[in-house]
């Protein structure tokens, strides 16, 4: 396998070689909606038409003819690849039976290892690429991270629309086993900004599929995991990588797993610099684990080519990407390296929680007139987008907001019935209906609400209640639209405030809340991630923030990090982009969003 930027580094991919230099990733964005419904007066479910459109689909016979191309592509390669290096190997007077290893140029498999199963890692995904057009094929694993998101290495989708020539297969054993999984497209790809392909630095990606997938996922290693990397501590990776250094190594027919204990990263350092002659080893944004290659393939457990963007697994948790090694994956001495996911873990979450009403990676904005109608304004970055058919039936509803409770990347509106006094989820169901649940686990009482995201740690999105007397209360998420029982995590401190924000507000990758207080300073609660104490000691973000609205969505410029939107009495709105600064400049400079916004009598 060769990669066309990696010199002596060797990226753990397949790929046949039709394309010799490569663009940057295409980030595909969405269309436009319309709204979602809103139950009628009266009634608990939307009417049929003003249910909001699907996301596009790949359709399946196009997802076959992408994958049977893939396969085809990449065996062919491999094929081409073993008989050039044994033919250079006959004619150098070696016979062909030195080691692939022994070449000690940097590359992306799994040597050694046992075979398992995708019911024992049933996150695992694979990632197969055909261009029909140039004869491109290229093969990564990856990890699923929520029902529609790929945890990926950044070298893996580098320079390729995955959108129109990608496929995603996930539920399989086996290689390329279509039959025995579900077949996903594309819909779009975030790779790491800062993504170095000459020295593989900061190789992560997460890919967007076009619909949701029912099998589990994992969660990343968080900022505060350092316990996941303490050298020795025992990790597992997967993959359908190469089986052998050698240049008749052929992928895995199966899903294979290693054992690899963690390395320190100056042991790492130092090995991989005597084995390349040079310092490619970045500690924190790349970690090894494993034993010193032996030379051959035995004696030797590692990860190789066609292994690359799969996890490395730590007590649960994704602590690594496979993203380099050397040549041959054998060379004496050598440690196969990965992406450090606790480094990348606030940039890639970010992605991981964009879902938003038009599929671009932006949060939107819902508003409803005093006809009752509501309409959808979708995210330019810094402006918003002519709003959409008004959605007729929003009369009987006194607050609202957008979340995806089971983070199927499909946005749910959580909204309180003034009729019953009740709340409410609408979301589409796995049919594609759009359908209304009361969420009887909470009550439609209290004085304010906000769901911030993943504030105990379980991965699910949950929710924070406020009652008059100014005692604040954790709902964790079952995942289900459902919560658990209460958990009181504020006493009697915020009366009279109002509970905001969506996301990550402090780029650290963890869910943040914000409280105006009766006073109007708006105060930042850092999340911890933990539901015995879920918030940070808190910190002044504003003062006299006496706005009619606030609606804090989620990202809605598109930098991965949290924003707000703030709406004055004279029906101006205006951005505050959010820095990722956990201080008093926790916003940068406001940009005008238009005025006339008065008319919308509740807007989220």
């Amino acid at each position: 396998m060769t990669h066309a930027r990696f010199d002596r580094l060797r990226p753990r991919v397949l790929r046949t070689a039709a394309v010799a230099a490569l663009s940057t990733a295409l980030l595909a964005g969405g269309g436009t909606l319309p709204a979602h419904a809103a139950p009628a007066d009266g009634a608990d479910r939307p009417s049929a038409a003003t249910r909001p459109v699907a996301q596009a689909k790949v359709p399946q016979a196009e997802l076959r003819t992408r994958l049977a191309g893939a396969t085809d592509a990449v065996g062919a390669e491999a094929a081409r690849k073993a008989e050039a290096q044994a033919k250079a190997r006959t004619a150098t007077g070696d016979g062909g039976a030195r080691a692939a290893g022994e070449d000690a140029r940097m590359r992306p498999f799994i040597i050694g290892g046992s075979q398992t199963t995708v019911g024992a890692a049933p996150w695992m995904v694979q990632l197969a690429y055909f261009n029909q057009g140039t004869g491109e094929g290229y093969f990564c694993g990856g990890s699923l991270v929520a029902a529609d998101k790929v945890l990926t290495a950044a070298h893996c989708v580098d320079g390729l629309d995955w959108r129109v020539h990608g496929v995603a297969l996930t539920g399989a054993t086996g290689l390329y086993d279509s039959a025995a999984g579900t077949l996903a497209g594309v819909h779009r790809v975030w790779k790491h900004p800062k993504y170095r392909a000459a020295t593989a630095q900061n190789d992560i990606a997460v890919v967007t599929l076009d619909r949701p997938v029912k099998q589990k996922w994992l969660r990343l290693a968080a900022t505060g995991d350092s316990a996941l990397y303490k050298p020795g501590t025992s990790a597992t990776a997967y993959g359908w990588g190469l089986t052998s250094g050698r240049a008749d190594g052929q992928m895995a027919a199966k899903l294979r797993k290693v054992s690899l204990p963690m390395v320190a990263d100056g042991t790492c350092d130092r090995a991989m610099r005597n084995v390349l002659g040079r310092d490619y080893f970045v500690a924190g944004q790349m970690v090894c684990a494993g034993k010193p290659a032996s030379g051959a393939d035995r004696g030797t457990t590692s990860t190789c080519n066609g292994d690359s963007g799969g996890p490395l697994v730590v007590g649960g948790k994704i602590a690594g990407v496979v993203s380099w090694g050397v040549e041959g994956c054998t060379a004496k001495g050598a440690y196969p390296v990965f992406a450090k996911v606790s480094s990348y873990v606030a940039a890639a979450q970010a992605r991981i929680d964009d879902t938003d009403l038009s599929y671009d990676g932006r949060a939107d904005l819902l508003g409803r007139t005093s006809a009752n109608k509501l309409y959808q304004m979708n995210s330019r970055g810094r402006s918003l987008a002519g709003r959409s058919t008004g959605a007729a039936g929003w009369q009987s509803v006194s607050w609202g907001l957008q979340v995806d409770l089971d983070r199927d990347g499909e946005q749910d509106l959580l909204y309180r019935n003034s009729r019953d006094g009740k709340l409410y989820r609408n979301y589409r169901d796995r049919a594609g209906r759009y359908t209304t649940m009361q969420v009887s686990s909470v009550g439609g009482g209290w004085k304010s609400y906000a769901v911030p995201g993943d504030l105990s740690g379980d991965g699910w999105p949950d929710l924070v209640a406020l009652d008059a007397s100014g005692n604040a209360y954790l709902y964790p998420g079952k995942g289900n639209g459902h919560f658990h029982a209460k958990k009181k995590v504020v006493s009697a401190a915020w009366k009279g405030a109002k509970l905001f924000g969506r996301g990550d507000l402090t780029n650290d990758g963890k869910a943040d809340l914000l409280v105006r207080d009766k006073a109007g300073t708006v105060w930042l609660y850092r999340g911890t991630g933990k539901a015995s104490a879920p918030f940070a000691g808190r910190i002044k973000a504003r003062s006299n923030w006496k706005f009619t609205a606030l609606v804090g969505n989620g990202d809605m410029t598109g930098d991965g990090i949290a924003d707000v939107l703030a709406r004055e009495s004279n029906g101006k709105l205006w951005l505050y982009p959010g820095t990722g600064k956990a201080s008093s400049s926790l916003f940068g400079t406001r940009v005008s969003l238009g005025s006339g916004f008065n008319q919308y009598n509740l807007l989220f």
